[in-house]
């Protein structure tokens, strides 16, 4: 065939809206690909200054170091970002089970620690015996935070004040009593309120340099030194080395996991680390939302061309009997998509930079700079700028793997065009219609019953229609499941119980209290801890054992209630938790094992399977804890901590008294008039105190804030492209049967009963895809868990993400439906009949 290829530019110029309906899909997947890759970068750096605002812009911290060993850290050029500070101890909060930390921090440390270091008012301590804390703390103190300005009240604090607190410091296992002093601080600043270590329990004080030399004896002047890696992929091997050349303690080593997580560093997962939720994951929910993006824009792709090729099967059947090749009607057909692929990628290109340029505009100017500890808009924005982007590597796999999917798409009607028979395309029985007999039936709705035949009559059509408005579904549920995935601060936050915690040092929460809140309506959950310690006296306990726990070891006996109990150690048997409930069977944690002057300390050591008896009871050891339960100020006393079932416990400490309650709040209560309640109840307990999580709670949303919006601004971007591509498919349908519907009006169809036909079919469409792609949803968002969480389960299914989708869905299919219809109605009926696009 003499210059076939000028034929493929003829043919698109000819069949316009075809050509339109294909280059708009081209744009859309490059769009949406595009746009999600240049908003990867950004999204990670988010996630890891949130991470990074939660608990230290650190890897890693060395703790209890003397001099020599500090030293050395900032020497090793393997490391980044050193930095140390040293604990002069804590005071007791009255009134609460929170303990403030009073921390001197070397010359930039304090600078790891965003959250910590944010001034309100006043100046930061420069100088020794200077101290600045928060207003919480103050209140907690009994005192209340003055202006500079204001006048001298009682029971105020104003910057220049001085504030004697009482202390008390301890090495973190250790064969001594604490050492306790009192010092006079004199206040320089006020802190901004920081609520997140209300989950471990504590409050944070900043005091000035030369401080921790003037109170601590040297035995309790001991660094504690953060730092960075260079080297990512070696971070797990070098503090290996460090620790083993330092001879830090393995107690000692403390991962700063939320934001190791965030990075997706390897390393040595501690008990409390849920490192299934780093940012690979994150990628990977990208990588499989990306492709079902191209997969659906595929399937509109295929259909479109499909249609067109099959229109012009006469054509074809022309072209091959005056001599032309198979090979040329193959490259006919792909060479008209490459051309329209070279005019939509640099567009969808185009369109998705933009598109993302503008999301995070959008979110940032809807957002407070604070989240981000920059000063203004402007610093916010600058920040974010210099995040990384990817440079033009997301481009590059856009424009390839967009190009991929069309060229795939294109293939199977490239191959029918070629493959051709001449004859049978000349003579126009391309189709066989075999109809099966069937009984008689009452039709009640014809325009119904007609567009369900429609939609038989050509299953091909109608299986590639429904399959790219199902991935569009798809899409949209799988990229709501994984946004979940990028809070930084969910693990933190499920590292406390309920909403508000109450306990009481002054004998327990007696059953009877408890009854109390068990009644209380605003209380929608509740969760019971009790711990008795029991300390050696010349080598002996007060019960009974039939084993010698190590020097300065105690003895902890403690209870959960049984949903707690039960989900303390995973992987326990039937049988495990069947001996549980009937205390024959407990939990046991062991003894922290450290050093001292050098020499190992002896300590006691056990394993699962192995016995014991405590006052005259026999007990199976079920599982070996990693966390011990906390006492009421959130520490731990280095022993071994065995935990029962409630019952038992009764019996073997005789106390029924409850150390601490978990309350959480029904949905809708009001949280003042709770609080008051929760007052009052306190009041008639005497030495009953409560601790509020939800500040905290809040505190660690609104760190979140920004990556969520900026994510649901990227989910309705590739949902309105989801919602184009629907409209594309479906528009298609209907412009490719004009001659249908010349031919239907001709034989008498009035104009509203065509109306119903088509408007059934579409809503046909919609509701089978809106199943379908709601099964397929679900299954992608139970994959993203388990790349989360590293275990394959089922997952609540997100009813609300998929009838969105669905109401999206069937609504665009009517909306595709209706709009074209109007235009073919007003046509009349014998250029209907002979339009030829």
């Amino acid at each position: 065939m003499k210059s076939y290829l000028s034929l493929a530019w003829k043919e698109l110029k000819a069949q316009k809206v075809t050509s339109v309906l294909v280059l708009i899909a081209v744009i859309l997947s490059t769009a949406a690909t595009a746009a999600m890759g240049q908003s990867i970068g950004i999204l990670q750096t988010m996630r890891v200054d949130q991470a990074a605002g939660l608990n230290g812009n650190r890897y890693a911290t060395f703790h209890q170091l003397n001099e020599e060993q500090n030293q050395a850290l900032f020497a090793d050029s393997r490391l980044k970002d050193v930095g140390s500070w040293i604990f002069l101890g804590r005071v007791p909060l009255q009134d609460s089970s929170l303990t403030l930390y009073l921390r001197e921090y070397q010359g930039n440390a304090l600078q790891a620690y965003p959250s910590v270091g944010t001034l309100k008012e006043g100046r930061l301590p420069e100088r020794a015996g200077e101290i600045a804390l928060s207003e919480e703390t103050l209140r907690y103190l009994g005192f209340a935070a003055g202006s500079a300005d204001s006048g001298a009240e009682p029971g105020t604090i104003r910057l220049g004040d001085t504030v004697r607190l009482p202390v008390s410091v301890g090495l973190k296992t250790d064969t001594q009593p604490p050492y306790e002093y009192t010092a006079d601080f004199l206040v320089t600043g006020i802190l901004e309120n920081n609520y997140i270590g209300y989950v471990s329990g504590t409050l944070n004080a900043v005091v000035g340099e030369g401080t921790a030399e003037e109170l601590l004896p040297k035995r309790y002047f001991l660094y504690s030194t953060d730092f960075k890696t260079e080297n990512h992929s070696q971070f797990q091997s070098i503090v290996w080395d460090l620790s083993e050349t330092l001879r830090v303690a393995e107690d000692d080593v403390q991962y700063n996991w939320i934001l190791l997580d965030a990075l997706g560093i390897s390393y040595e997962k501690e008990s409390n680390a849920d490192t299934g939720s780093g940012f690979p994951f994150m990628a990977a929910a990208c990588v499989l939302t990306g492709a079902l993006i191209l997969l659906a824009a595929g399937l509109v792709i295929y259909n479109i061309l499909k249609v067109a090729v099959t229109k012009r099967i006469r054509e074809y059947g022309t072209l091959r009997a005056i001599g032309s090749e198979q090979r040329q009607l193959y490259l006919l057909v792909t060479v008209q998509l490459l051309i329209l692929c070279g005019i939509g990628l640099p567009l969808g290109l185009l369109l998705g930079s933009i598109s993302a340029k503008g999301i995070l505009t959008a979110v940032l100017g809807m957002l407070n700079p604070d989240l981000f500890l920059a000063e203004n808009t402007r610093e916010l924005n600058a920040m974010i700028a210099d995040s990384r982007t990817g440079g033009p590597l997301p481009m590059v796999l856009s424009v390839f793997v967009t190009l991929l999917f069309a060229v795939l798409a294109a293939f199977p009607s490239a191959r029918y065009a070629s493959h051709v028979s001449p004859t049978a395309a000349m003579s126009g029985q391309t189709v066989k219609i075999r109809r099966r007999r069937r009984a008689q039936k009452k039709i009640r709705n014809f325009e119904a019953f007609y567009a369900r035949l429609n939609l038989k009559r050509n299953r091909g059509r109608t299986v590639i229609t429904i399959l790219s408005i199902v991935m569009s579904i798809t899409v949209f549920v799988a990229l709501q499941s994984f946004s979940g995935l990028l809070d930084a601060s969910q693990a933190v936050q499920d590292m406390h119980i309920g909403d508000y915690s109450v306990s009481n040092d002054a004998g327990g929460i007696s059953p009877e209290a408890l009854e109390k809140c068990n009644e209380q309506d605003m209380i929608s959950e509740l969760s019971t801890k009790k711990l008795t310690v029991y300390s050696q006296e010349n080598g002996a306990f007060p019960i009974d054992l039939d084993f010698t726990p190590g020097p300065s070891e105690t003895v902890q006996i403690g209870s959960v209630d049984q949903k707690r109990l039960e989900n303390m150690v995973s992987g326990l048997t039937e049988k495990d938790l069947e001996d549980l409930r009937n205390g024959a069977a407990c939990l046991l944690k062991n003894p922290v094992a450290f050093a001292a002057e050098g020499h190992d300390i002896e300590h006691t050591e056990f394993h699962e399977g192995d016995r014991i008896t405590v006052n005259g009871t026999s007990l199976r050891i079920a599982g070996i804890l990693n966390n011990p339960l906390s006492d009421s100020n959130g520490g731990f006393i280095n022993g071994i901590q065995i935990i029962t079932a409630d019952p038992l416990y009764n019996s073997l400490v005789g106390n029924e008294q409850f150390s601490e309650v978990y309350l959480t709040l029904s949905e809708g209560a009001d949280e003042k008039e709770f609080e008051s309640w929760l007052d009052a109840w306190c009041a008639e307990n005497p030495g009953s105190r409560w601790l509020s999580y939800r500040e905290a709670d809040s505190q660690m949303a609104e760190s979140f804030e920004q990556i969520r919006l900026l994510c649901w601004g990227l989910i309705l971007f590739i949902g309105l492209i989801g919602i184009l591509n629907i409209v594309n498919t479906v528009y298609t349908n209907i412009h490719t049967r004009i001659h249908e519907i010349g031919m239907q009006r001709a034989i008498g169809m009035s104009s509203l009963s065509l109306y119903k036909t088509f408007l059934w079919e579409g809503a046909y469409y919609g509701l089978i895809a809106s199943v379908i792609g709601g099964v397929c949803g679900y299954i992608c968002t139970i994959f993203v868990e388990a790349a989360a969480s590293d275990m394959l389960r089922l997952t609540a299914v997100p009813a609300a993400a998929i009838l969105e989708a669905a109401a999206v869905s069937v609504a665009a299919c009517m909306a595709a439906t209706a709009i074209p219809l109007y235009g073919i109605g007003k046509m009349s009926i014998v250029d209907s009949i002979e339009t030829v696009e």
